[in-house]
C-alpha cells in the first residue's frame, strides 16, 4: 500500500530538518506523483533546488507554488529572499511586501522579509518587519544582530550598540556581532571590550572566519587606545586563515587588469550631453575607502540628484550582456571578451530596466541616478561604451591611506574581488594595479571621468564641490556642503561618519603605521604609483 501524502509529509520535514536533501526531494515528488496541487512539496523542492545552487529553477518552483497557495508568507518571503539574490530586485521587493501583509506566522518569516528590504536599500521598512522578528522571538541573537544592522544604516548608533550588546549577551562567542560593534566606535571611546575580546580571539575552536572578525575587532579596540602595533598584529592573526586566498587572487586580479586596459584602447575624448527627458546614470567610483561614501551623500544632498546606494546592477548587466546571467562569477577575462562582442547597448538595456526597476516611478526626469559601488570603476570602459552620456566620479587618494584602509577594512568575506585585503603585500599589489588601470581610463576617456582627490576635497571642500557640480551642469546648491543632515540610510563602513561634519582624522593614517607598511609601501613605490614627493 503507498504511503500516504500526509506521512510522507511529515517525513519531508524530518529529512528538511536534517538536511537530507537528496530523500526530502523523493518524498516531494512522491507526493506530487499522488497529489499534483500540494503547494508544499513543490516549496521544498525549491528548497532543494536552492541547495544544489540552482537558483533560476528553485525561483520556479517556488512560484508554482505560490500559484496554489498565493497567500502563504513563508513561501513569499522565501521567494523574497531567493529573486534578491537573483538581481531581480522590483519582483523582490514585491514578494517581501506581500509576505509582510499576509502576516508571517513566526518570527523567521518577518526577519527574511527584513532582510531581503534591507538589501534593497528600504531601511525605513526593514526596521519594521526585524523589530517584529525580534518581538516575536527576543532571544535570538541573530535576529538581533539583523535589526542591529538596519539601525546602524539608519544612523542609529545607539540603538544599534544596544541590539549588538543584546545579541553578544545572548551568544557571548558571536564573532560578527563583535565586529560589527567595533564599526561602530571607529571615533569613539574604548569601552572595556579588550580583555572579552582577547579572550575570544585566543580560543582554539575558531574558524578562520570567526578568527577574521574577531581580528579586526580587536585591531579597532587597540588602535582607539592608540597602539597601532597590536592592532596591526591583530589584524595579521586575524587574517592568516584567509592568507592563501589572497595569494590565490593575485593572478587572478593581475589577469583582469590586463584584459580591460587590452580589451579598451580606443582613445576617446567626446563628452555626451546629459538627457532632459529621462533619468541620467551617475556613477562614483574607485577603490574602496577612498571617499565615495562622502561624495555619495554630498552629491545626493543636491535635489538633482538620486541615490541608488551601493547596488551591483551594471556588474549584472553586464554579465547578462555577455550571456553568462545576472548571477555568478565576478568580472574576469572570458566576460570582458563575451561583454565586449555583444551589441553597446545591451548591457545599458539591462541596466536601465533594473535601476528603473528599484525607483519604483520616483525619478523625475533630467535627474541624476547616482551609483555608488567602488569597484564600479572596473567597468568604466563598459559605461562609457553602453551609456555615453553617463557621468563618472572617480575618487582617488593617497596610495599607502588605500592601501591601509582597505586592509584595516573587513569587507564580504564571500566575495572575491576584495580577497586581496587578506594579506597586505596582496592589498600593496592590488592598489598599484588599479592606480594604473585608473590612469588608463583617463587617458583614454579625458575630461569625460572626473577625478576628484580624497585630500584636496578635505583640504577645500566647496571648491571641489563646485567644480564638481560643474562637471554635471547643475548648479551651486549649499546643502551639498551640509551632507551630514542628509537622513537617508547608508549601508557601507561608512554609515555613522558620513552623518558628521567633513573631518581631517583620516589623512595620512598611514603614517601611524609607516613601520608596518613599509613592505606594501615598497610595492606602491617600485609601481611609480606613489604622489611624486614620496617617490623622489
Amino acid at each position: 500500500m503507498a504511503e500516504s501524502v500526509q506521512a510522507l509529509h511529515r517525513r519531508a520535514q524530518r529529512h528538511l530538518n536534517r538536511g537530507e536533501y537528496a530523500p526530502l526531494a523523493a518524498c516531494c515528488k512522491a507526493i506530487l506523483s499522488q497529489q499534483q496541487d500540494f503547494a508544499d512539496a513543490w516549496f521544498l523542492l525549491s528548497v532543494v533546488a536552492e541547495a544544489a545552487g540552482d537558483l533560476p529553477r528553485a525561483q520556479g518552483l517556488r512560484a508554482r507554488a505560490l500559484e496554489l497557495d498565493g497567500g502563504n508568507a513563508e513561501y513569499l518571503a522565501q521567494q523574497a529572499r531567493l529573486l534578491s539574490r537573483l538581481n531581480r530586485n522590483a519582483d523582490a521587493l514585491a514578494a517581501a511586501r506581500s509576505a509582510l501583509a499576509a502576516g508571517p506566522a513566526n518570527a523567521l518569516g518577518f526577519d527574511t522579509a527584513g532582510v531581503v528590504l534591507s538589501r534593497l536599500a528600504r531601511y525605513e521598512e526593514a526596521r519594521g518587519a526585524l523589530a517584529e522578528a525580534v518581538r516575536l522571538a527576543p532571544d535570538n541573537a541573530q535576529y538581533r544582530f539583523n535589526l542591529a544592522a538596519a539601525e546602524q544604516f539608519l544612523g542609529h548608533a545607539e540603538a544599534a550598540e544596544t541590539h549588538y550588546r543584546t545579541a553578544l549577551a545572548l551568544r557571548p562567542a558571536f564573532a560578527r556581532a563583535w565586529w560589527a560593534l567595533s564599526e561602530l566606535r571607529k571615533t569613539g571611546d574604548a569601552a572595556g571590550d579588550l580583555p572579552v575580546l582577547t579572550a575570544q580571539a585566543e580560543r582554539t575552536d575558531l574558524s578562520a572566519e570567526d578568527a577574521l572578525y574577531l581580528g579586526h575587532a580587536l585591531a579597532r579596540e587597540h588602535e582607539l587606545r592608540g597602539d597601532h602595533a597590536a592592532a596591526f598584529r591583530a589584524l595579521e592573526k586575524g587574517k592568516a586563515g584567509r592568507r592563501a586566498k589572497a595569494l590565490e587572487g593575485r593572478a587572478r586580479d593581475a589577469a583582469l587588469f590586463t584584459a580591460l586596459r587590452e580589451s579598451f584602447r580606443e582613445r576617446d575624448r567626446e563628452r555626451r550631453s546629459r538627457s532632459g527627458d529621462r533619468a541620467n546614470p551617475l556613477f562614483v567610483v574607485g577603490m574602496p575607502r577612498t571617499g565615495t561614501t562622502l561624495v555619495e551623500r554630498i552629491l545626493s544632498s543636491h535635489e538633482a540628484v538620486t541615490s541608488l546606494g551601493e547596488i551591483q546592477d551594471l556588474a549584472h548587466a553586464v554579465r547578462r550582456s555577455a550571456g553568462t546571467g545576472g548571477s555568478g562569477a565576478v568580472l574576469d577575462p572570458a566576460v570582458v571578451s563575451a561583454a565586449l562582442a555583444a551589441p553597446a547597448g545591451a548591457a545599458a538595456a539591462h541596466y536601465l530596466e533594473s535601476t528603473a526597476a528599484r525607483l519604483e516611478g520616483t525619478a523625475a526626469p533630467g535627474q541624476y541616478l547616482l551609483d555608488k559601488m567602488p569597484l564600479n570603476a572596473l567597468y568604466v570602459g563598459f559605461i562609457l561604451r553602453s551609456l555615453p552620456g553617463a557621468r563618472i566620479v572617480l575618487l582617488r587618494r593617497d596610495p599607502r591611506d588605500t592601501c591601509l584602509s582597505n586592509y584595516r577594512q573587513l569587507f564580504a568575506v564571500d566575495y572575491s574581488y576584495y580577497d586581496y585585503h587578506y594579506d597586505l603585500e596582496s592589498t600593496a599589489h592590488y592598489v598599484a594595479a588599479f592606480e594604473r588601470l585608473m590612469g588608463h581610463w583617463q587617458s583614454l576617456y579625458g575630461d569625460r571621468v572626473h577625478s576628484l582627490h580624497y585630500e584636496a576635497l578635505v583640504a577645500d571642500p566647496e571648491s571641489e564641490v563646485r567644480s564638481l557640480l560643474t562637471y554635471l551642469d547643475l548648479p551651486w546648491e549649499p546643502l551639498c556642503l551640509a551632507f551630514h543632515q542628509n537622513a537617508g540610510g547608508v549601508a557601507t563602513p561608512s554609515a555613522l561618519q558620513v552623518r558628521k561634519p567633513l573631518y581631517r582624522d583620516a589623512l595620512a593614517r598611514w603614517r601611524r603605521y609607516e613601520k608596518e607598511l613599509a613592505p606594501a609601501t615598497a610595492i606602491l613605490a617600485e609601481a611609480g604609483v606613489l604622489p611624486p614627493a614620496a617617490g623622489a
